[in-house]
C-alpha cells in the first residue's frame, strides 16, 4: 500500500447546515438598466449632433481668379 490510506469521504462539520435560497427577484436597476442606458445614449448622441452636426461651409463652384488679368492665348506658362 501507499503512503496514504483511501478515506471514504466525510461530512465536512463546518458545512453540514448549508441550506439553498431561492434568488431574490431582481431590484428595477437590473431589470431596467438596458433601456436607460439606450435612452440616456440616444438623448446624448441628439445633443451631440445639434452642437457638432455643423457642416463644413461648401466649396464655391466659381473658380478664383489668380491674376487681375488674364493672360494672352497662346503664351506657355513660364515656371
Amino acid at each position: 500500500m501507499g503512503m496514504f490510506k483511501d478515506a471514504p469521504p466525510s461530512e465536512h462539520p463546518d458545512f453540514t447546515q448549508v441550506r439553498f435560497m431561492a434568488a431574490g427577484t431582481p431590484s428595477w436597476w437590473k431589470r431596467n438598466r438596458h433601456k436607460a442606458l439606450g435612452v440616456a445614449g440616444l438623448l446624448a448622441g441628439f445633443w451631440l449632433a445639434n452642437h457638432y452636426g455643423t457642416a463644413a461651409p461648401a466649396a464655391s463652384c466659381t473658380p478664383t481668379a489668380t491674376t487681375p488679368t488674364p493672360a494672352p492665348q497662346g503664351a506657355a506658362a513660364a515656371h
